[in-house]
């Protein structure tokens, strides 16, 4: 199952033992036999005929024993102790690495082997198994099977929330619902699959260390008959199984050959799209291949309908990030280009290849061109040149003339003085220009600057405009000091005039 779908199961499932730990409940028998998935896709945790409430949970059937799936047992029910969430939360971790693997962590002859793995191993990484499961949901399963339940998230709910973060950012699978509609109606069931039994309680570690000092040699001839008995039953007792054939784009006969030569054999599933494998071979087989069966089993083969071909939405004049999004939804790749258009908003999209309504295969690219507004045009230069033609000239360019007057004494009136943004700048067509246009020189009286310094009547003449001459008068009284103008004050002029200070010098 794949690491998304492996999440979608885990969190309902963490989200009725949450439920279940709330009103004091703990289940004691997670295992996938007691999760059920309807055909639309709901998960439901059943069989709570284990449960017991916190205060009795360490209550087994009878003085000794453990009741439980071994594959799924905590170490603290196996070593007799009181189950609590925390034990739930080891089974639902169990779950999950089956989910991500296909198979259990620990497997063995008998019961009780498979009891002392739980005691002694850690579990591993699913990746150790599918190197496809990404490092979080790695580090959940780990976190939640942890030996140690101190060491364990402390609640269902814990645990779910770690879920959540894992599960983020993975590859896309098939909904529940489309997994639950492609089961066949006779359920695949793996003789390997252990059913709840009840075991002899084991020993923790520091008791067990206890009792081998107390009883020595007797433990020790104890220990060689499980491993002498265990070796029997490995050697005699062991059922016969192989590996699912890869089967992948090879036409069913063929298939069906390499099923029987493998000892399984092979039922048809119901055909499903593939863009890389042609019509009527086989995509995929349930179990997937690689996995360990027993020989004798029956292998699911799904074969291919050919690529799924779909039609193309209409995305013309839609914000790109929108049309992206509608494209994408339908099935489709996206790759952007971009021009400028007079008509098309920018950001918006202009054209689509393939047109919309064409039946293409899904997954396939999908050429949108994105508007980038109006080209931009170059402001001409049109100082100096009459207010009505500078106007016609920006007008044809595809620019909104505002006109503004301002003094001056080197463009005569009605003549252009500039424009803002000025000439040679980048705008798009329809942008405003403010063409500044000449009323001609400023008139005024000239002012009254006698008993200023020859500097201050300088920079006050200079600032209205004028030429300003200085004519120097020698054996004089007063230093540096205006005593007469030309022409004298009152008498206008204008913007450009040239006037003359007379300055007195000793």
């Amino acid at each position: 199952m794949a690491p998304a779908q492996g999440v979608e199961v885990a969190l309902p499932v963490l989200a009725a033992l949450d439920h279940a730990h709330g009103h004091g409940i703990v289940h004691r028998d997670i295992k996938p036999e007691n999760i059920l998935i309807s055909q639309d896709g709901v998960v439901k945790v059943a069989d709570f005929g284990l449960a017991r409430a916190y205060a009795e949970s360490y209550v087994s059937q009878a003085e000794g024993t453990v009741t439980g799936t071994v594959q799924y047992l905590a170490p603290e029910q196996i070593q007799g102790e009181p189950a609590d969430p925390r034990t739930d939360v080891y089974a639902t971790g169990i779950v999950m690495f089956e989910l991500l693997t296909g198979r259990p962590p620990f497997t063995g002859e008998t019961s009780l082997s498979i009891a002392y793995q739980h005691l002694t191993e850690e579990v591993p990484a699913p990746s150790s198994v599918q190197p496809e499961v990404p490092e979080p949901l790695d580090q959940s399963v780990r976190h939640a099977t942890a030996s140690e339940r101190s060491d364990r998230p402390a609640s269902a709910r814990s645990f779910r929330d770690e879920v959540v973060r894992a599960g983020v950012g993975l590859p896309p699978a098939l909904r529940l619902t489309e997994l639950a509609a492609q089961i066949p109606s006779s359920e695949y069931v793996s003789d390997e699959r252990a059913t709840t039994v009840t075991i002899p309680r084991a020993l923790s570690p520091r008791r067990r260390r206890s009792r081998r000092l107390r009883i020595g040699a007797g433990l020790v001839a104890l220990v060689m008959a499980l491993i002498l008995g265990a070796w029997a039953t490995w050697v005699f007792a062991i059922p016969h199984y192989t590996r699912v054939p890869a089967l992948g784009a090879v036409s069913v006969e063929r298939a069906v050959q390499l099923l029987d030569a493998a000892g399984l054999h092979a039922r048809l599933g119901t055909p499903d799209f593939s863009s890389t494998v042609a019509s009527g071979l086989v995509i995929r087989t349930v179990p997937p291949q690689g996995l360990r069966v027993r020989t004798g089993g029956q292998i699911l083969l799904i074969t291919s309908k050919g690529p799924e071909v779909l039609a193309v939405p209409d995305v013309h004049n839609l914000i790109q990030a929108d049309a992206e999004a509608a494209l994408r939804n339908a099935g489709f790749q996206v790759n952007v280009s971009q021009r400028y258009d007079d008509t098309v908003k920018a950001g918006r999209v202009i054209d689509q290849n393939p047109e919309q309504g064409q039946q293409i295969v899904r997954g396939s690219t999908i050429t949108l061109t994105v508007s980038r507004g109006a080209q931009p045009v170059a402001i001409p230069d049109v100082h100096g040149q009459p207010s009505a033609a500078a106007q016609t000239t920006l007008e044809g360019l595809g620019f909104q003339v505002q006109q503004k007057q301002d003094f001056s004494a080197t463009i005569a009136s009605g003549f252009v003085i500039g424009t803002r943004p000025p000439a040679g700048s980048m705008r798009p067509k329809g942008s405003t220009i403010v063409m500044i246009v000449s009323k001609g020189p400023r008139t005024f009286p000239m002012p009254n600057v006698v008993g200023m310094s020859k500097e201050a009547a300088l920079a006050e003449l200079q600032a209205l405009g004028l030429t300003v001459n200085v004519v120097v008068i020698p054996q004089s009284p007063h230093t540096d000091q205006v005593v007469l103008t030309a022409p004298s004050a009152g008498t206008t002029v204008q913007q450009g005039d040239r006037v003359t200070i007379y300055v007195t010098q000793s």
